[in-house]
């Protein structure tokens, strides 16, 4: 008893002593190192630890703000807000030390996230490895979450199994300028985002890349935020339950229990760590990174959400407030992309149409590429495209450029019974709508019944007339229509676009009956 009473005694010694050193030592996140970006225009939180009560002095800029650390060392402030420029150097002084951070810049910072499609490296994608070698950007950088372990079928040992389930599943990330070695394994998505605002707003670029392949919306959202929806709270209320979800992906729940397999179960029975888990990502990606200051995000997920279209705007939804309490910003802006062709997912036209219902969230854009994707591959490789669109976006909506930036999309439509015609219009069509690739529009389909009624058929349309702003769809006087598609198939024919050459948004409307 006498021996275990001074092994205990020794180790509390020894979490004291380990607990000082730390404090006695301004500790700052991640985040706060050399080359960082700050986002111009916002105040500047600057947070981390030190000794109890110490008294701080926090520069930067000719700026200077104090704090001083908490009972438990904690400290927060915030420098006022600046204009974009640099070089400059943070420095943090305290009664015994100064911490100096150099190389900063002052511009604008974007978080972009989601899976695979989001972290596909620049040089896996088209024309990427050329790319990679002149992407010599000293004032674009990167601040990339970098994971310990992939979500192959290879299961994680024991030790990566604790690890991940105390959060740990990145290495500690860094800011890293632009250059050939550092752009090759970024998202080549945010890459070429980032160099479309780079080349033209001519200030500093901030990317955070937190993406994870076959990670869906839920592991995204905060556990409060699953909880307090009545579809998506049974992820969270009890033990052991996520895997076997009526809404998740069957390939998540086979993919983690690969992962697990020399998980031993303990008395409580819970799961281990993983990141396709509800809340792991937000945990463990999003929460770190706040309040350090945005201009906004970009998005590119869905791929594991695709079989169960139904749940997705509730997972958005919940998933974006999350992350705009969490920064306290306000409703930031939130560009995404609606998924891609592809010859074998048979749900994803409701998937598509379920992320454009996403756009009913304040400060929202998504961009349409059904013009992209690949037969059979979930990775199309034209990631240039995927980026410089969204930036059209951010600069359009976000930086209030006058260009061209969104897709067409169907605003009304009008059924003419008695001339047998559906007329349909469209907003963002610019200077007007065009067929690309053609002299006749692909993809329209009406879907209704034919022999008075005893048959139901899809046919083409007898005419479509492409104007600026509408379509006008002729159908046969013995067809009675109930449907009218465009591009509502998981790799569509479709070639209508606006003057931007920005494909035109997949739909799918009900009519209302034929008497």
């Amino acid at each position: 008893m006498e021996n275990l009473k001074r092994y205990f005694l020794s180790l509390n010694l020894l979490v004291l002593v380990s607990t000082v050193s730390v404090w006695a030592k301004v500790q700052l996140p991640d985040l706060f190192c050399d080359h960082m970006v700050l986002q111009r225009g916002m105040p500047i939180p600057v947070w981390g630890t030190a000794d109890q009560g110490a008294l701080l002095e926090i520069s930067l800029n000719d700026f200077s703000v104090k704090a001083k650390a908490d009972y438990f060392g904690n400290w927060k402030t915030a420098l006022p807000v600046m204009n974009a420029g640099g070089p400059f150097e943070l420095s943090i002084r305290s009664e015994n030390e100064t911490v100096r951070i150099k190389d900063i810049y002052i511009g604008e910072v974007w978080l972009c996230s989601g899976q695979s499609n989001m972290e596909w490296p620049l040089r896996q994608a088209i024309e990427g490895e050329k790319e990679s070698l002149k992407a010599n950007f000293p004032k674009i950088r990167f601040f990339h979450l970098k994971k310990k372990h992939d979500t192959y079928k290879a299961p994680y040992s024991k030790e990566e199994l604790k690890e991940f389930s105390n959060g740990r599943f990145f290495h500690r990330p860094k800011w890293e300028l632009c250059t050939p070695e550092t752009a090759a394994v970024f998202s080549g998505v945010g890459y070429f985002f980032g160099k479309e605002l780079h080349d033209s707003l001519h200030v500093p670029i901030g990317l955070i890349q937190a993406a994870v392949g076959g990670s869906p919306a839920q592991s995204w959202v905060s556990k409060e935020g699953l909880a307090a929806h009545p579809q998506l709270k049974h992820l969270v209320n009890s033990v052991n339950t996520w895997v076997n979800s009526d809404i998740i992906h069957p390939w998540l729940a086979e993919r983690a229990k690969q992962n697990w397999a020399n998980w031993e179960k303990t008395e409580n029975d819970f799961l281990p760590g993983h990141p396709f888990a509800p809340h792991y990502l937000f945990d463990a990606a999003i929460r770190p990174l706040a309040p350090y200051p945005i201009r906004g995000a970009i998005w590119y997920q869905g791929e594991s959400n695709a079989t169960h279209p139904q749940s997705y705007p509730a997972m958005f939804e919940r998933m974006l407030k999350s992350w705009r309490n969490l920064w306290g910003q306000g409703d930031f802006p939130f560009y995404f992309v609606q998924l891609p062709k592809i010859g074998n997912r048979s749900r994803w036209p409701e998937f598509r149409q379920a992320q454009q219902e996403c756009l009913a969230n304040p400060n929202t854009g998504m961009i349409v590429t059904l013009d992209q994707g690949h037969p059979t591959d979930v990775h199309p490789k034209e990631k240039a495209i995927i980026g410089k669109r969204l930036a059209l976006l951010a600069l359009a909506k976000t930086y209030h450029q006058n260009i061209a930036a969104e897709s067409p999309m169907l605003s009304s439509y009008k059924w003419n019974k008695e001339e047998y015609k559906i007329t349909f219009w469209f907003k963002n069509f610019y200077e007007g709508l065009a067929i690309k690739d053609g002299n006749k529009p692909n993809g329209i389909l009406l879907q209704g019944y034919i022999a008075l009624g005893s048959l139901e058929t899809i046919i083409l349309p007898e005419s479509v007339v492409v104007a600026k702003n509408k379509l006008i769809i002729s159908y046969p006087a013995d067809f009675i229509p109930t449907k009218v598609k465009y591009a509502w198939a998981p790799y569509p024919e479709n070639n209508l676009v606006n003057s931007a050459d920005l494909p035109l948004a997949p739909f799918k409307i009900e009519l209302e009956g034929s008497n």
